[in-house]
């Protein structure tokens, strides 16, 4: 039996990855777990699950890492919103009167994106504090303001113009994927 974790970002690709381990070891039975961040470090601190997929590796643990992937985080928005047609790089401090859609607190993509604009010195305004991936693509989608995101989540909906990434000076941030366990 596999315990395997995983931040609800890395849910949108880790089936496939599954699926070739599954190929080569077909008699393991996984239980696949996925949540946001503080809730995959709480079950792997007590030993709940056995190996982790997040894009950082917990500080508040003794962990080994293993990075086996990038992970290109992003602005998306609607396609009819008027920031996507920008010829050049929009900088950052733009974006600083838009409304967006962000994931909630104990999220790692939300403290990626706190991190980015603290860091950058641009506050933004959060119209809406959603837990799902899903709900936001939705959201934005629906003209409800920009979102900051992994992009292994909204590569469907960029492939089918349903949503697009906004060309903004400095990002894509390029992250990394991990594979952790406790040491």
């Amino acid at each position: 039996v596999l315990k395997l974790g995983a931040v609800s970002t890395a849910k949108y690709f880790t089936p496939s990855l599954l699926s070739v381990f599954r190929t080569e070891f077909p008699h393991v039975i996984i239980k696949f777990t996925v949540g946001n961040r503080e809730e995959i470090i709480r079950q792997i601190a007590n030993n709940e699950i056995d190996l982790v997929i997040m894009g950082r590796p917990p500080k508040e643990l003794v962990t080994t890492a293993e990075p086996f992937a990038k992970h290109p985080l992003v602005i998306i928005a609607a396609p009819d919103h008027p920031l996507p047609n920008a010829k050049r790089k929009i900088p950052l401090k733009q974006l600083s009167s838009e409304n967006f859609v962000i994931r909630e607190q104990g999220s790692g993509t939300r403290a990626s994106m706190e991190h980015v604009f603290k860091e950058r010195g641009v506050n933004y305004s959060a119209s809406m504090e959603v837990s799902s991936n899903e709900t936001i693509k939705q959201a934005v989608m629906a003209g409800m303001g920009i979102s900051f995101i992994s992009k292994h989540t909204v590569s469907l909906e960029l492939a089918a113009g349903k949503l697009v990434t906004l060309n903004i000076s400095g990002l894509p941030l390029l992250r990394d994927w991990y594979v952790i366990h406790l040491s």
